[in-house]
């Protein structure tokens, strides 16, 4: 949850940071256990050296790819805003006013549903994120709906915004 000071606006402070579910790995944990596997398959007149050679591709790019899914991937809800960081390298970075938000949608397949893991839907007009593979997505939701109510209960009821 360290997001710096100088980031920050004024009173802002981390009300949470969404959580990735192991499920985002599902592929690379495939290519890994196919990697373990493949050292004890009798595949044609091939040699144990051949077949150690590519058990050690594949966990090589197992680890690659794992590497390029999460991509420095950072989901932060503060009590003002949300903040998307991507890359590791070179940095992306998307902020959602929660006082622009205007729904807030849970998709979660039968896996999702039995694992506890989807996609959080924000949408603010014009835009819409995506949170990939979050774990407990309706715990999530339900507080970025909890930090848009208490602005929402702080401003004029006149207001525009």
């Amino acid at each position: 949850m360290a997001l710096s000071q100088k980031n920050m606006m004024e009173g802002e402070v981390v009300v949470c940071e969404a959580k990735f579910h192991y499920m985002l790995y599902w592929l690379p944990g495939l290519l890994v256990l196919l990697a373990l596997v493949l050292p004890f398959l009798q595949i044609g007149e091939d040699t144990m050296k051949i077949r150690l050679i590519f058990s050690g591709i594949f966990l090589v790019l197992a680890l690659l790819w794992a590497i390029v899914i999460n991509n420095g991937k950072k989901f932060i809800l503060t009590n003002k805003r949300i903040i998307l960081k991507t890359g590791i390298i070179m940095r992306n970075s998307k902020e959602l006013m929660l006082r622009k938000c205007e729904s807030i949608n849970v998709r979660q397949s039968i896996l999702g549903r039995i694992f506890n893991y989807g996609n959080v839907i924000v949408s603010t007009g014009e835009e819409k994120d995506i949170f990939k593979y979050i774990w407990s997505p309706m715990g999530f939701s339900t507080k970025i709906n909890e930090q848009i109510d208490k602005i929402n209960s702080t401003l004029p009821a006149n207001s525009d915004q």
